[in-house]
C-alpha cells in the first residue's frame, strides 16, 4: 500500500515556510486518522517552529486535519477518496481554487482560519496605539 502523505509531499526538504509547515501538519493529521503515521516528520516540522505560539499553531493544524478526516470518513468508501477530498497536494503559493458547489465548507487543503496568523499582528500600529483606549471608550472633550 502506498503512503499517501509521502507520495504527495515527500520527506526531502530542508526548510519550510510557515504556510508549507501548516499545510503539511494538516495533511499529517488527515493521514493519521487514515492509519498512516509519520511521527518523525511530525517532530521535524515542529522543530521548524521558533516559538511556543508557532508550535501551538502547527499543533492546531494537525488536530484540524484529524478532526476533518474523522468527520468526513463516513462519506467515502476508500481512504484515498477521503485524502483526495481533504488534502490539496498542489503548490502552496496562490489562493485556493474556487469550488463549484456553493456550500460554506472550506476548500480542501486550505488552512483553517483558527490556525492562521491573527490580522491584528500584521497591522502597522505604533507602539502606543496598542495600549490606547479604543475610540468608542474615549470621552468627548
Amino acid at each position: 500500500m502506498s503512503e499517501m502523505y509521502e507520495e504527495a509531499f515527500g520527506f526531502d526538504w530542508e526548510r519550510l515556510s510557515e504556510e508549507q509547515a501548516l499545510k503539511r501538519m494538516y495533511a499529517l493529521g488527515v493521514a493519521a486518522v487514515l492509519g498512516e503515521r509519520h511521527p518523525d516528520e511530525y517532530k521535524r516540522i515542529m522543530r521548524q517552529a521558533s516559538t511556543a505560539y508557532r508550535r501551538s499553531v502547527l499543533e492546531l493544524s494537525f488536530k484540524e486535519g484529524q478532526q476533518r478526516a474523522k468527520n468526513n470518513r463516513r462519506e467515502f468508501e476508500e481512504r484515498q477518496a477521503v485524502w483526495d477530498a481533504l488534502v490539496d497536494t498542489g503548490p502552496v503559493a496562490g489562493p485556493p481554487s474556487a469550488r463549484d458547489d456553493a456550500d460554506d465548507r472550506r476548500p480542501k487543503g486550505s488552512v483553517p482560519d483558527a490556525v492562521t496568523r491573527a490580522r491584528l499582528l500584521e497591522y502597522g500600529f505604533d507602539d502606543l496605539e496598542r495600549i490606547r483606549l479604543p475610540e468608542l471608550l474615549q470621552r468627548d472633550d
